[in-house]
């Protein structure tokens, strides 16, 4: 499955569960929406992250003892609702993932 019908189907699945949120009038609707959406994708990467702190200072400093293992699924839940907010941004913004993806990936293979 491509990524534009992730897109499709996560935006469908939002607009349905809330549809007040997809009600956008006007610029600052837009701006509103994008602001949540951005502080949540960045709550749920944080959320990742403190996973990960656990695992390292366990594992490279000798405090406390949770190990990758016990995290792991944790970690993928997190790692999962980075990307259902990435798809929600990009139902939100009109922007195709897929097409993005490959024109950053040549930026990367130029600039490395």
């Amino acid at each position: 499955m491509d990524l534009a019908k992730l897109v499709e189907i996560q935006t469908a699945f939002s607009r349905e569960k809330f549809p007040r949120f997809w009600d956008v009038k006007d610029e600052r609707d837009l701006a509103l929406r994008l602001e949540y959406l951005t502080n949540a994708l960045a709550g749920e990467v944080g959320e990742a992250a403190n996973l990960v702190k656990k695992v390292v200072r366990s594992a490279v400093y000798g405090h406390g003892d949770v190990k990758l293992s016990d995290v792991r699924d944790a970690l993928v839940e997190e790692l999962t609702d980075v990307f259902i907010y990435t798809l929600t941004i990009a139902g939100l913004l009109g922007i195709d993932l897929e097409k993005a993806y490959f024109e950053k990936l040549e930026k990367n293979r130029r600039r490395f």
